[in-house]
């Protein structure tokens, strides 16, 4: 009788206590959508001089995001990385559903090669990879 009673009560708890278990998981679990630019600018909040391919005389990139669908402030990071070597990790707030923001990186003369920025969400979660290089620049 008293595992019968038991198994009731523990049913009971997970019933009335689910919707709340929801109301949070659904906050947590906000999806954010992010569009991103590579560019060596930003004019008006918006990107300038966008492109995936660099002369190392660019000296310095930009990434660019609009982030959509935060429900509240939160944060996301732009982590730089370059030959596979992680660079820099720069963290942005998000403070409304649809948000600009950017980080950039000064690039080295002798930085060539191969670039990648990923957009981390505030749980760790990747919104996107953003690959571009660096060439020499020509004479």
């Amino acid at each position: 009788m008293r595992v019968k009673m038991l198994v009731v009560f523990t049913a009971a708890i997970v019933v009335l206590c689910a919707p709340l278990w929801a109301q949070s998981g659904d906050t947590a679990a906000t999806v954010l959508s992010v569009e991103t630019q590579v560019c060596t600018g930003i004019d008006n909040r918006m990107p300038v001089g966008a492109g995936m391919t660099f002369n190392a005389d660019v000296e310095q990139v930009y990434l660019w995001c609009r982030v959509e669908g935060a429900q509240d402030t939160t944060e996301i990071r732009h982590v730089w990385h370059y030959e596979g070597k992680e660079m820099a990790i720069v963290p942005l707030p998000v403070k409304s559903s649809a948000w600009r923001t950017w980080s950039s990186k000064k690039i080295l003369p002798g930085w060539t090669g191969n670039w990648e920025v990923k957009v981390v969400s505030a749980d760790g979660g990747t919104l996107a990879t953003v690959p571009f290089q660096v060439v020499p620049a020509e004479p």
